[in-house]
C-alpha cells in the first residue's frame, strides 16, 4: 500500500520538477543510457514465469496498430535501474512517441519562460520561511540521527542544504526533483532515445499547464506544514527524502485504481480547484491526441506520471469509457536493489 499522500505530492512535484529541470534532459539521459538494456524486448499480455505486472498498458488500434501507455517516476534512483523489460519493447515497437513535455521544443521552452516569473513570486514570497532561523542551521531543526541520515543521502552536497529550513528541504526535494542533478527518470530516457532515433515527438501539455504551477506550490507547501506540525520535521522530512518505497517503485507494476481514489478523494477535497487543474483538465486534453493515435495505423507509447494513469479521472478510466480495452502488460524487472530494500520486490525468474 502506497504511503499516505504519496501519490497526490508526487502529481504535485511532478509537474514542478518537469518545469524546473526539463533543461537538462540531455544530460540527465546520457548519464543513465549505459544503465539499460535499451533493446530489451521481453513484453506479454499474460504472467508468464519470470514476468511481472509492469507500468505499462496496451491498447489495440483497428488498423493493427497499437498504442501503449507507460506509467513514468521522473526521478528514478540508480539502484532502481534498469526499468522493467516492457518500458523498452514498448518503446522500441513505436514510432511515435507522446510525452508530457518535449523539453527541446520551443513551445515548452517559451513555455517554461512564461513561468518563471511565477516561480521566483513564489520564491521571494515565502523566502523567509524556506531558509533556517538567522543563527541556527539545518542540523540544528533537526535530530542528530536525521542529520546523520541526510549527510549519507545528499554525500557532499550537504553542505549546500544547510541553509534551508525543513520546510525549505522539504521544497527543494521535491522542486529540484532530487539531490543528485544529473539523476533523471523514465521521461528523460526516452526523450533522449526519441530525439536520437528521430521519432515523432508529441508533446501532450500546452502553455495552459502554467497557470497550475502556483496552485500547485501553495498547495504543496501548505500540506508540507501541515504535516510538520502534526508529525514534526524529522518525521517529515525522513518519510519524503529519506523513504525509498511509495510511488518510488509502485509506477513499475501499476498503481492500482483502489489506491488512487483514495489518494485523489482526499487531494479533491483539500485542493479542488489545484486537483481539478493538475488532473482531470490535462487528462480530459491528453485523451484526445491519444485516442486520435489508436484510430491512426501507427504504434506509439505515451510517456505520463504514472499517476496519470489509474483512478476514477485516470486516462485508463477515460479510454474505458470510449470503449478501448487497455491490457496491463508483464516483463521481467532485475533492478539493482540493495538487500535492505530487496524484500520490498517482486522475485522474478532469470
Amino acid at each position: 500500500m502506497m504511503h499516505h499522500s504519496k501519490l497526490r505530492s508526487a502529481l504535485i512535484g511532478a509537474l514542478l520538477a518537469l518545469l524546473a529541470a526539463s533543461c537538462s534532459v540531455d544530460k540527465r539521459g546520457q548519464q543513465q543510457l549505459p544503465n539499460h538494456p535499451i533493446h530489451e524486448s521481453h513484453m506479454s499480455d499474460k504472467p508468464l514465469p519470470g514476468y511481472v505486472p509492469t507500468g505499462v498498458w496496451r491498447v489495440k488500434g483497428h488498423s493493427g496498430n497499437v498504442v501503449y501507455l507507460a506509467g513514468t517516476c521522473h526521478t528514478v534512483p540508480d539502484n532502481q535501474l534498469p526499468f522493467p523489460s516492457t518500458y523498452y519493447a514498448a518503446y522500441q515497437q513505436s514510432r511515435d512517441v507522446f510525452f508530457e513535455i518535449d523539453p527541446d521544443s520551443f513551445a515548452v521552452k517559451f513555455m517554461m519562460f512564461r513561468a518563471l516569473p511565477s516561480i521566483i513570486s513564489f520564491m521571494i514570497s515565502h523566502a523567509s520561511e524556506m531558509r533556517s532561523p538567522k543563527g541556527l542551521t539545518l542540523s540544528q531543526c533537526l535530530s542528530p540521527n536525521t542529520v546523520k541520515l541526510l549527510r549519507a543521502h545528499y554525500g557532499s552536497m550537504y553542505a549546500s542544504k544547510e541553509h534551508f529550513s525543513p520546510l525549505g528541504l522539504l521544497m527543494d526535494h521535491e522542486f529540484m526533483g532530487d539531490e543528485n542533478p544529473n539523476q533523471g527518470g523514465v521521461d528523460d530516457l526516452f526523450t533522449l532515445l526519441a530525439h536520437r532515433d528521430h521519432k515523432k515527438i508529441t508533446s501532450l501539455d500546452d502553455q495552459s499547464v502554467v497557470k497550475a504551477i502556483n496552485p500547485a506550490m501553495e498547495a504543496f507547501i501548505d500540506e508540507a506544514r501541515k504535516n510538520i506540525a502534526q508529525n514534526g520535521a524529522d518525521a517529515a522530512v525522513k518519510e519524503a527524502i529519506l523513504r525509498t518505497d511509495g510511488l518510488t517503485t509502485t509506477w513499475r507494476y501499476g498503481i492500482t485504481d483502489r489506491e488512487a481514489a483514495k489518494e485523489f478523494a482526499s487531494m479533491r477535497n483539500d485542493y479542488p480547484a489545484m486537483y481539478q487543474m493538475l488532473l482531470p483538465q490535462r487528462n480530459n486534453k491528453w485523451i484526445k491526441p491519444i485516442t486520435r493515435a489508436i484510430e491512426g495505423t501507427r504504434t506509439t507509447t505515451v510517456f505520463v506520471g504514472a499517476a496519470h494513469l489509474p483512478g476514477p479521472d485516470g486516462l485508463l478510466a477515460l479510454l474505458r469509457k470510449e470503449n478501448y480495452k487497455p491490457e496491463q502488460m508483464y516483463g521481467i524487472d532485475h533492478p539493482r536493489v540493495t538487500n535492505a530494500s530487496a524484500a520490498r520486490w517482486p522475485r522474478v525468474g532469470n
